[in-house]
């Protein structure tokens, strides 16, 4: 178990810790690294227009609507987030990995993080759990990852 690369993640926050070995004999996580992307807590319509703040009267009473839809834009900028965290578990992964990998991700992003994953790096992760720990202390996180 020593030399494990653990990595827990959810759209707005990714965390990597090294498991290592106390002299009685116990694991203790590491903290190695820490992202937040803060534009993944941020509003929508903060993102898409210039007039965040106003509150204007509704365009339907006038006879106009919206000229066009999202277009899928919310998809697009989770598959976005989604890349940005892959990208960063890929680094962290070449870097320290040297034994494997621990990886844990909510159920809804968990196959599309993986799938985003070189097939080297895929190879690496031993242990994959479909459940968000970013807000789990170390010890929880540990316990989750031995249960399985």
């Amino acid at each position: 178990m020593k030399n494990k690369l653990v990595i827990v993640a959810d759209l707005g926050l990714l965390k990597a810790y090294r498991i290592d070995i106390t002299p009685q004999g116990t694991p203790r996580l590491e903290a190695l690294h820490e992202l937040v992307l803060e534009e993944a807590h941020s509003r929508f319509s903060d993102r898409v227009t210039d007039l965040g703040g106003r509150h204007g009267a509704p365009a339907q009473r006038n006879g106009c609507g919206p000229m066009s839809d999202d277009h899928n834009s919310k998809l697009e900028f989770k598959r976005r987030l989604i890349r940005r965290l892959a990208d960063r578990i890929e680094q962290l992964v070449k870097e320290h990995a040297t034994h494997g990998c621990w990886f844990a991700a909510p159920k809804e992003i968990n196959q599309q993080m993986l799938s985003e994953l070189s097939p080297l790096v895929r190879k690496r992760v031993q242990r994959n759990l479909a459940c968000n720990l970013t807000k789990a202390n170390p010890g929880e996180i540990v316990s989750h990852f031995e249960r399985v």
